[in-house]
């Protein structure tokens, strides 16, 4: 019974150790799979921009598929964690731009880029602007 304690201990030990690890390890998952969807979009923007001189007007968040601005087709964006839907994209004067990823219970926090190449993780809902 004593021998079967400590093999109880020694797995729970083992389990204490390794969960967070693990989650650690998902949640860089999720930001990778983000991050490099982001990036998709970003390079559909710059080509618009070398041809058009300026982004594309999007006075409020809007999502990225199914805009004219891009060749990402349905689908594309979509990978384990996020879908299409997540990634959303704005620009009030064609000049500066934001690209989100929305959290929808996948990330605690919002991912976002700027037209500079300037990451923010772990933005609150508030702190959008």
């Amino acid at each position: 019974m004593v021998e079967l304690m400590i093999v109880i201990v020694i797995i729970g030990v083992l389990a204490g150790i390794a969960v967070p690890i693990y989650n650690k390890n998902l949640m860089l998952a999720k930001r990778s799979e983000a991050v490099a969807s982001i990036g998709t979009i970003r390079k559909e923007l710059q080509l618009y921009y070398a041809e058009e001189g300026s982004y594309p007007i999007a006075e409020s968040f809007t999502r990225v598929i199914g805009q004219d601005w891009n060749e990402i087709n349905t689908g594309e964006l979509t990978g384990t964690y996020f879908r299409d839907k997540n990634f959303k994209y704005r620009s009030y004067d064609g000049i500066e731009y934001r690209i989100k990823c929305q959290k929808n219970r996948i990330l605690d926090k919002q991912i976002w880029i700027d037209e500079t190449g300037h990451w923010k993780f772990d933005v609150d809902e508030d702190d959008e602007d």
